[in-house]
């Protein structure tokens, strides 16, 4: 799959291949005592130049895919929140909070993801809810995760 981070990843690639083929280039002609000239190195770091510069401009036309649109629900692992780069930081904290088995602040975190309509988060608030005896809710955010099939 090409996307942009793959392109760019090419581009550096690129770039790399023009610095190192020139590097060798000048190392052999001062092995065989033999004299490149500025425009034969100029050449071969323009064309790399070129070619990377093809690819960022390829890469900037290539459509951008939304997750989720605004008319469709969120679903497991996809939200239209513009939060939503934050859930995977909630996640992480929570999920840190619990390892040290403080239960009240990975709730205050899993909640927020749960409530932007993240699955996993729906199923691990159940299990936090489960530790601190709160049942009901526990068996609730379980359903609504099983429902997202988390």
């Amino acid at each position: 799959m090409v996307n942009r981070g793959n392109r760019l990843r090419y581009v550096m690639w690129i770039v790399l291949g023009g610095v190192v083929l020139l590097l060798a280039a000048l190392i052999v002609a001062i092995a065989m005592d033999v004299q490149i000239s500025t425009g034969a190195s100029a050449a071969i770091l323009a064309a790399c130049g070129v070619i990377s510069a093809g690819l960022i401009i390829s890469s900037s036309r290539l459509p951008v895919k939304r997750a989720v649109g605004p008319d469709q629900p969120a679903e497991s692992g996809q939200v239209s929140d513009p939060s939503a780069g934050n859930i995977s930081n909630w996640m992480f904290l929570a999920d840190s909070y619990v390892e040290r088995r403080e239960y009240e602040s990975a709730e205050r975190f899993y909640r927020r993801a749960a409530d932007a309509g993240h699955g996993p988060a729906m199923a691990r608030l159940g299990e936090v809810l489960y530790e601190l005896g709160r049942d009901d809710e526990a068996a609730h955010y379980r359903d609504r995760a099983r429902e997202l099939g988390e």
